[in-house]
């Protein structure tokens, strides 16, 4: 998501022409970037462009080729790019495994359905008779990606692959707060590709929006805030949008789930990535005969998570941001202040360092506090007890958001029958958050979560494609009988036949 500028977050170095990226865990530079002007990002644009004409005409398995060569490169990279990922972010090495690996998968996925995907599809013959009908898939031009700081490497290149396979030209703009490991992989990616056909554009807010102002198509993920500006600036050259935004994703666990497994799953979900994943589980729902046993396992296993920096022994690491920290600290309080109770965590680890938090568990949780309203991004697993799985899923769609759910019992149909119910673009069953990462299965948001799918094989791609209508004639007739001159006798005839068809 996209967040003020502060501690953590990139900061401008004295001529404002740079961005300097320090680790959050520590507080130590770990690389600088430049600020591109409009100018710059312009430039890129009409480079692509310029580019994207040769990509697109090359037959598709030459385009997989070139990009499964770009993964080699990548691969070869892989140490410098996990290394920049895990200090930029604060997040554990391997979770930055974790994301490069995502980025090998998708290569994978883009290759296997590419040829189905955008291959002409024929529309079954029917009235007007004699007609041949096809559907083109044709790229947009360029695309441009904007990326979040949180997941920067699979959310932005997640995207440029979908939209290179698909015949365009991609021009990446990563966070500013979490630039390096996205520049780095790109750089090494583009070895083996066209000139010009992947670059990156580093800088804030400004260059975003130069980005959105040239391209043919936009991929953004951020926050629902973001997703309106970009939304609203595509508007005025009428620029179609992908939006993946903000989340704040519940978990139902009902009376006859596995509990072990829920409470497994609830403490992985709510404390992934420190909870700064659009996927987080963010609200628990849980049934009341069997919360005091969930509960008690979720605080149990929260207790022995170990919280430091990526290059030791740890399951979560900082808050990449000074900003999130202060939404988590916000939200905690408010809860509080208004009766939850803190099981374990709900306070900083001042002993590791500004950013770290420790991993809370709030009981006693009621569904108007704004820690189970508003999203909170940060290890905060509020518990929430409810009567039967009607108020928890009355609960759950009580939201402006509804990215991913999940639903937890032994029976499958009635998890199944529940998902449908759900106002959610994602549902797992006794399962969480990788259903994000799974690029057979597309992932998109409804109301405030997104506009929009990517992933998904077939769909993920076509996504990055507009479709155009072709109708093939024979040409060997001098004349349709829809064509001029028009004839009364013609038309009432044609009268008749609705009643013998459709009457």
């Amino acid at each position: 998501m996209t967040h003020a500028p502060e501690r953590g977050h990139a900061a401008a170095a004295p001529d404002a022409s740079t961005i300097d990226v320090r680790d959050p865990a520590r507080g130590t530079p770990v690389g600088t970037v430049a600020r591109r002007t409009r100018e710059e990002v312009v430039a890129a644009v009409a480079r692509a462009r310029a580019a994207q004409p040769a990509w697109a005409a090359l037959p598709v398995r030459e385009r997989c080729r070139l990009l499964r060569a770009a993964r080699k490169r990548f691969v070869g990279a892989r140490a410098a790019i996990i290394d920049l990922l895990a200090r930029e972010t604060g997040k554990t090495r391997f979770d930055a495994t974790g994301e490069a690996i995502a980025v090998c998968l998708d290569v994978r996925a883009v290759c296997r359905h590419a040829a189905p995907a955008l291959a002409p599809r024929t529309v079954s013959r029917g009235f007007p008779l004699g007609k041949r009908r096809l559907v083109l898939y044709k790229p947009h031009g360029v695309v441009g990606v904007i990326g979040p700081w949180n997941a920067p490497l699979t959310l932005s290149l997640g995207d440029a692959l979908y939209a290179l396979v698909a015949g365009n030209a991609v021009v990446v703009k990563p966070s500013e707060v979490t630039p390096l490991a996205v520049s780095c992989a790109v750089r090494a990616m583009a070895e083996a590709l066209p000139t010009d056909v992947l670059q990156v554009v580093t800088g804030d807010g400004a260059a975003g929006t130069a980005l959105v102002d040239e391209v043919d198509m936009v991929a953004v993920t951020g926050s629902p805030q973001t997703g309106r500006r970009v939304m609203e600036r595509a508007a005025q050259r009428l620029t179609p949008v992908l939006l993946e935004l903000g989340g704040k994703d519940p978990m139902i666990v009902l009376d006859d789930a596995n509990l072990e497994r829920a409470a497994n799953a609830a403490v992985w979900g709510g404390f992934f990535m420190a909870g700064q994943v659009c996927m987080s589980i963010e609200r628990v729902f849980v049934v009341e005969s069997v919360a005091d046993e969930f509960t008690r396992l979720v605080v149990e296993k929260t207790a022995a998570l170990r919280v430091g920096p990526s290059d030791v022994e740890s399951d979560l690491g900082p808050l990449t941001t000074a900003a999130q920290l202060a939404t988590v600290e916000r939200h905690v309080a408010d809860a509080l202040a208004r009766g939850a109770v803190a099981a374990t965590g709900a306070r900083r680890r001042s002993d590791l360092g500004e950013l770290f938090y420790a991993p809370t568990v709030l009981t006693g949780v009621a569904p108007e506090m704004d820690v189970m309203t508003h999203e909170t991004f940060g290890p905060v697993l509020p518990v929430c007890r409810v009567r039967d799985e009607e108020e928890a899923l009355a609960l759950a769609n009580r939201s402006p958001f509804g990215l991913n759910a999940s639903i937890w019992t032994a029976d499958l149909s009635r998890g199944l029958r529940l998902a449908r119910r759900i106002d959610s673009g994602c549902v797992c069953v006794n399962d969480c958050i990788l259903n994000a990462g799974d690029a057979e299965l597309p992932f998109g948001g409804v109301k405030q979560s997104g506009l929009g799918t990517r992933h998904g094989g077939i769909e993920g791609i076509r996504a990055f494609t507009r479709p155009c209508a072709v109708r093939i004639d024979s040409g060997r007739s001098p004349r349709d009988p829809a064509w001029f001159p028009y004839r009364l006798r013609t038309s009432r005839l044609v009268e008749r036949v609705m009643g013998w068809i459709w009457g």
